[in-house]
């Protein structure tokens, strides 16, 4: 046997565990995501977080995985993940200042806040190239809907990945309360669509989800 033949059959179990963290980190697995938990210990309740969901008014314990644990940049300038809002669902408008759809779906979302932020937490992800104040000076400039801002981070481009068919913006990611993207919408949604189907992320028996954005 050659000495590259025993450094390939080697690589195999690295490549393996490479695949299940990343795939089980993002939830793009379900089966990674539990061997992940299994072997970081994450399954014990003391790593739960209390949350209250949408539809209901009592807490849950509510373990932050996939969406809610990818690394993204606020607008301080500082590193941070959307744990905190485990348990509920949370829609995602990847964006950029300069974007005219981009801008249209935020008018869309501004003027349904009420009924969008009833149902799911509101997340603005920027690829303006200019970082955090880029953004800062033009929300100053134009405000937006009540959102929380984030930059994009090379970790939740590789989350969004395996469903983000085109090189476009605006993108409209649907995630549902576990953590798992339920959707990714390339354009404009209509509030209609986007509204029911944040609604039924949130229900402990999701009904089936709009055919069409509109």
């Amino acid at each position: 046997m050659t000495r590259r033949t025993i450094l390939s059959i080697a690589a195999v179990p690295a490549i393996a565990v490479a695949y299940v963290v990343v795939m089980g980190s993002t939830g793009a697995c379900a089966t990674c995501a539990d061997l992940l938990a299994w072997a970081t210990g994450e399954g014990s309740d003391a790593a739960a977080t209390t949350v209250v969901n949408a539809d209901s008014t009592s807490s849950t314990a509510v373990r932050p995985a996939g969406m809610f644990t990818v690394p993204l940049i606020d607008l301080e300038g500082r590193t941070t993940t959307l744990a905190a809002h485990a348990g509920r669902p949370m829609l995602i408008e990847v964006w950029a200042t300069w974007c005219g759809p981009c801008r249209k779906v935020r008018s869309i979302i501004k003027e349904h806040q009420a009924a969008l932020s009833d149902v799911a937490t509101l997340v603005g992800v920027s690829v303006d190239q200019g970082g955090p104040a880029a953004v800062t000076r033009y929300l100053e400039k134009s405000p937006g809907p009540d959102m929380l801002e984030f930059m994009v981070t090379p970790e939740f481009r590789a989350a969004i990945k395996p469903l983000d068919t085109q090189n476009t913006i605006p993108k409209l990611v649907y995630v549902g309360p576990d953590g798992r993207i339920a959707n990714l919408s390339h354009g404009v949604n209509s509030p209609t669509f986007m509204t029911a189907l944040l609604r039924n992320l949130g229900r402990a028996t999701p009904a089936a989800a709009p055919d069409e954005a509109g």
